[in-house]
């Protein structure tokens, strides 16, 4: 048996190799957890909950005092914005994209499922992006499933954006001894929502990222000089027959909670039962605990496989060291396995008053956050509509589903929860098997464009037989990738952006002119809205305040010889 051969830490690999199937997609496919098979009656259905117990004064304190309700940025994400759009402005400055802070388009970079493969490409595309000087003009990171890998490692560099090179020798780095994968298990294991999430995370991240991350989320928000990440899972109480407001959750430096209810709390309190009591200690969760809830999902179907395959494998083991740690981890692991425990977090809407809370949350004293990617493999939500106003979507996918599944999933979503977004052409969806290495979806009016690019890609494999059978060799769930394959996936994802690099240079420039065609019919309306001034009088004002600056500013000549001059109507 091959589990038997190698060292304890990849002996823990098999045996969740066997255990479970795909990354961010379930192994039964009559199970079928995605929203694009729901029905409109169930995608819409409004669960009443439970009242709540109000006459529980600890629970009613926390209501008033931790959770708030807001579909509008928290103040600490608002500063970072400010500052972030600082080293945003000098960067599209630079690129030759004249911009003022107000015009600093919303730009988000956006990584999929699909494992270590998944990982990898992120980092690839990221250090090209910095390489083109692409990178400063973006303002957010978003990652799901096993991008969240490659984030919890970038971002325990506190300038990674500024060290690239940095990012992409650990790809290759020494894998953490398995001592100390033991050594945090049973330090974790003390705790009270200790879950197979804890296990898996642990594992993943010592193979995967060759790091235990120690740090807090909470920590990532300090530097403007990254993109501020976003973090995404799904809650598995509401997953399945819940509606749909009431799965999609997010984790940010500043708050975390239920994107759609518009339900936060603050993101050190995740997790804490007294959140901020008179007496109880804050135990925010450290990054390895992120990645645990983050990058697990849940195969009710093979349930009774893993317990054998477990119990196969300790009969298999010789008596020493290695059996006895072994044995320590099914000891723990095994309970969990028939409760079929993954990912459990205080809940901080337990019996929480008010109609707007289905009740597969506001029942559960806990919430189970698992792998966002069994929704939907591409962390669109909470970049989809006014709070946090896109203008340019960058959708790196690199999922093993057919390649636009995931667009096709967010439009969906989109759809039900009454978005913005851009018009998809159904002849598109035909090229799934062999697809372009970019995409442009472009957004008119409060619809965000989204850059679509797949990994695998008619630019890199000569048909839809060489996509399929890179997919097949680079697949989401195995051991880990050996430098060979990961230098492979590096150098693939970073070759798609230098590929494509005018292209995403054009749509920051187009997002910029919009952003600022966008603030300045804001201005109008404030002008009509706070001093009362008519939209025509605005703008004659406006006409009459450029006329005296053209009036006033020496011509330049800007023509010539294999020159040409581009001229953008919204900002003449």
């Amino acid at each position: 048996m091959l589990c038997v051969n190698i060292r304890w830490l990849a002996v823990l690999l098999c045996v969740w190799t066997v255990m479970f199937g795909s990354m961010g997609h379930p192994l039964d496919n009559n199970t079928n957890m995605t929203t694009d098979t729901q029905t409109e009656e169930e995608s819409r259905e409004e669960l009443m909950p439970t009242p709540a117990n109000t006459t529980d004064t600890n629970a009613t304190y926390v209501f008033k005092h931790y959770v708030h309700q807001s579909q509008s940025l928290s103040a600490g994400e608002q500063e970072f914005l400010l500052q972030r759009k600082q080293v945003a402005l000098e960067a599209l400055n630079k690129l030759g994209i004249k911009s003022t802070l107000d015009s600093v388009p919303h730009v988000a970079i956006l990584g999929s499922g699909g494992g270590q493969r998944a990982s990898v490409c992120l980092v690839g595309s990221l250090y090209q992006l910095e390489k083109e000087g692409l990178l400063d003009t973006v303002l957010y990171l978003g990652g799901i499933s096993g991008t969240t890998l490659a984030m919890s490692s970038l971002y325990s560099d506190p300038q990674w954006s500024k060290n690239m090179d940095k990012a992409v020798y650990r790809l290759s780095a020494p894998r953490v001894r398995p001592l100390e994968v033991v050594s945090w298990l049973r330090e974790r294991a003390k705790e009270k929502h200790f879950s197979l999430s804890d296990i898996w995370g642990v594992i993943t991240s010592a193979s995967i990222t060759k790091q235990l991350y120690l740090q807090h989320l909470s920590d990532d928000g300090m530097n403007a000089i990254n993109p501020y990440p976003i973090y995404n899972a799904v809650d598995k109480n509401c997953l399945r027959h819940g509606p749909l407001r009431g799965k999609w959750f997010e984790l940010t430096p500043h708050e975390a909670g239920f994107t759609d209810l518009g339900l936060f709390i603050n993101t050190s309190h995740v997790g804490s039962k007294n959140e901020e009591g008179p007496e109880g200690e804050v135990m925010e969760m450290d990054m390895t605990q992120v990645q645990e809830r983050f990058n697990s999902w849940v195969l009710e179907p093979g349930r009774q496989k893993v317990m054998a395959s477990f119990q196969t494998l300790s009969d298999s083991l010789s008596e020493g060291p290695v059996k006895e740690k072994v044995t320590w981890m099914i000891q723990k692991g095994l309970p969990m396995i028939g409760n079929w425990e993954w990912g459990t977090t205080e809940n901080f809407l337990y019996q929480y008053p008010g109609a707007e809370v289905p009740s597969c949350i506001s029942g559960k004293e806990n919430l189970q956050l698992i792998d966002g990617g069994l929704m939907m493999n591409m962390p669109l939500p909470p970049l989809l509509g006014e709070k946090r106003d896109a203008d340019l979507l960058i959708a790196l996918e690199s999922g093993s589903s057919k390649t636009f599944t995931t667009l096709t999933d967010a439009r969906d979503y989109a759809q039900a929860m009454k978005k913005p977004f851009p018009e998809i052409d159904e002849r598109i969806l035909e090229e799934k098997d062999w697809p372009k290495d970019c995409y442009v979806f472009e957004g008119k009016e409060k619809e965000p464009t989204i850059v679509y690019m797949p990994l695998f890609n008619r630019c890199n494999c000569k048909d839809a037989e060489e996509v399929q059978a890179k997919m097949k060799e680079f697949s989401t769930f195995q051991l880990p990738l050996n430098q060979e394959r990961i230098e492979f996936v590096l150098e693939t994802a970073k070759a798609n952006i230098k590929n494509n690099k005018e292209t995403l240079l054009m749509e920051i420039y187009k997002a910029s002119c919009r952003r600022h065609k966008k603030m300045e019919t804001s201005s109008f309306k404030w002008c009509e809205r706070k001093l009362g001034i008519g939209n025509n009088c605005v703008i004659d004002w406006n006409n009459y305040m450029r006329e005296v600056w053209v009036n006033s500013v020496e011509p330049t000549k800007i023509s010539g010889k294999a020159i040409v001059v581009e001229i953008a109507e919204s900002l003449d």
